[in-house]
């Protein structure tokens, strides 16, 4: 599995596609690759590992949350009807079925909540965490001509204005970006991931380019980025990716 370290100005990006990652079938085996533009130093390869270590808990723990939660939901549910007929039965009190309905839901909201905690200290969490990390400590750098691209390319994109950048996207006049076809698909799926995880409506977003009306979608580009949480430099890097594939 690649990993790409993206420098920028300021932070660093880790770009990784783990979150898309088959948890169930993972093993020792996977390996990973880190792809760079030159050598990392031990800090940068241990805060790259940290940064995939860390996404792959969250997404290994919705990943146990989607795939448990009809069990989840089935127990809690029989404890609620347990403990309302149980309530309805022996425990008499003037106000009937309210008392009986409150303190199921509260029991078996608790329950819930603690079934969803209990997966997060699951052996199957703690074993393929240990998994990815012994995977990660083993992983090589490699030195990639494409990622040095990708990097002169970004960079020059802060000669930009906003709406200057806003408008190549609309229009897909963005500057050319040399890289290898396997390069820009890896990278293409860990970007769009990335997006996805710092805008929820980047879906929304990426249906609105290319729609015809190009100074519409321009504007509407600058307005995502001023008032929500689009990053404009990392999805013009993938629209240039996405055009080479």
């Amino acid at each position: 599995m690649d990993v790409f370290y993206l420098r920028r100005r300021g932070v660093p990006l880790v770009l990784s596609s783990i979150s898309s990652y088959d948890f169930s079938a993972l093993s020792e085996s996977v390996e990973f690759r880190i792809l760079s533009s030159s050598p990392l130093s031990v800090f940068e390869k241990e805060s790259a590992e940290r940064a995939v270590s860390a996404e792959a808990e969250i997404s290994l723990y919705r990943y146990l949350q989607e795939r448990r939660y009809i069990p989840r939901l089935l127990v809690s549910a029989a404890l609620f009807l347990f403990l309302y007929l149980f309530l309805s039965i022996a425990v008499p009190d003037p106000i009937p079925v309210i008392d009986e309905i409150l303190l199921s839901f509260l029991a078996s909201a608790a329950l819930w909540v603690i079934l969803s905690r209990a997966d997060r200290r699951s052996s199957f969490m703690r074993e393929k965490l240990e998994c990815i990390d012994s995977s990660l400590q083993k992983s090589a750098v490699t030195i990639s001509s494409s990622m040095a691209n990708v990097e002169e390319w970004y960079d020059n994109l802060y000669s930009y204005s906003l709406l200057e950048t806003s408008r190549m996207i609309a229009t897909a006049s963005l500057p050319a970006l040399s890289i290898d076809e396997a390069f820009g698909k890896s990278l293409s799926d860990s970007l769009l991931l990335h997006l996805r995880r710092e805008d929820k409506g980047i879906d929304r977003t990426l249906r609105r380019i290319g729609d015809g009306d190009e100074e519409k979608t321009a504007r509407f580009l600058v307005h995502q980025v001023t008032t929500g949480s689009l990053d404009i430099l990392d999805l013009a890097l993938f629209m240039a990716v996405k055009e080479k594939n």
